[in-house]
């Protein structure tokens, strides 16, 4: 699940059956960076976050000052040190929780109450928490973060990119357990099984073979590759190549002009770079 969904669904959801929702949310890292956010979510500014940050690691540090988001000012009331921040404004108000890489944000207003905010802000950051935040290895949002590239710049300017006037026909980088990183608007609806068939060739070698290599309910033969790190697959005139790094896989489909060696090093390039840089 992507963090955009996480606030799409379960910040910005309807609150118990009532038709009310928080005005807007988001999920921001620690650092400051945007993992996703509603459109109405206001802009919040770098000092800010290091304020807030302060907070939970000196209780009742914002008490004198305000806390201020988007130079919006909340007067703090009673929250929980160190993973609950609560502030009040008019009718309206804001909840702020603390997980171990990120903090949950939800505004609100009435109709919406404060009790209703706290306890979607809260339920969520409680869940992640209890997750330990798995999921922002296999997500691209927190991965723009870390890698200051996103996902699906790699995608288009590094697989799709011109070789010798030829393109590949379509790509993707995806999660090992089949979530969607980025892909091209071609790329064909792969099935869940797929991806697990494929990972299973990558752990034990050959066991493709005997079946073929399917993607999107395509059929490939598998041809040579490198045992537990590229998968190679033709069929007529085109074919796939793929590169498994440490947390993902670099799909590339290929067809006539281009050349099975083109495909190759276009994909496996991309994923010896991201095995390089931890990935």
């Amino acid at each position: 699940m992507s963090w955009q969904t996480y606030v799409d669904e379960h910040l910005m959801c309807d609150i118990d059956g009532s038709g009310q929702h928080l005005t807007a949310a988001a999920i921001i890292g620690h650092d400051g960076s945007i993992w996703a956010q509603s459109s109405s979510f206001p802009q919040i500014k770098p000092q800010e976050v290091t304020d807030i940050m302060k907070d939970f690691d000196e209780p009742g540090h914002l008490a004198p000052t305000g806390l201020h988001i988007a130079g919006v000012k909340y007067m703090v009331i009673q929250g929980e040190p160190g993973a609950v921040i609560r502030g009040k404004k008019g009718s309206g108000g804001i909840t702020i929780k603390k997980t171990g890489q990120a903090l949950v944000f939800g505004v609100y207003e009435e109709p919406v109450t404060p009790g209703q905010c706290n306890m979607v802000v809260e339920r969520l950051g409680d869940y992640l928490v209890d997750q330990g935040l798995k999921k922002k290895k296999t997500l691209p949002t927190s991965r723009e973060r870390e890698n200051k590239m996103s996902w699906q710049t790699y995608v288009d300017d590094h697989l799709l990119c011109e070789i010798e006037g030829n393109h590949l026909s379509s790509a993707a980088i995806l999660g090992q357990d089949g979530s969607v990183w980025a892909q091209s608007s071609n790329f064909p609806q792969f099935k869940p099984e797929e991806i697990t068939a494929i990972m299973n060739d990558f752990a034990e070698p050959g066991s493709l073979a005997p079946t073929g290599l399917y993607l999107g309910g395509t059929k490939y033969m598998v041809i040579q590759g490198e045992p537990g790190a590229v998968i190679r697959g033709k069929k007529g005139p085109g074919g796939v190549t793929i590169k498994k790094t440490n947390q993902a896989l670099i799909i590339g489909i290929y067809d006539e002009p281009m050349t099975p060696g083109q495909c190759n090093m276009i994909v496996e390039r991309l994923g010896d770079y991201l095995i390089d840089t931890g990935l």
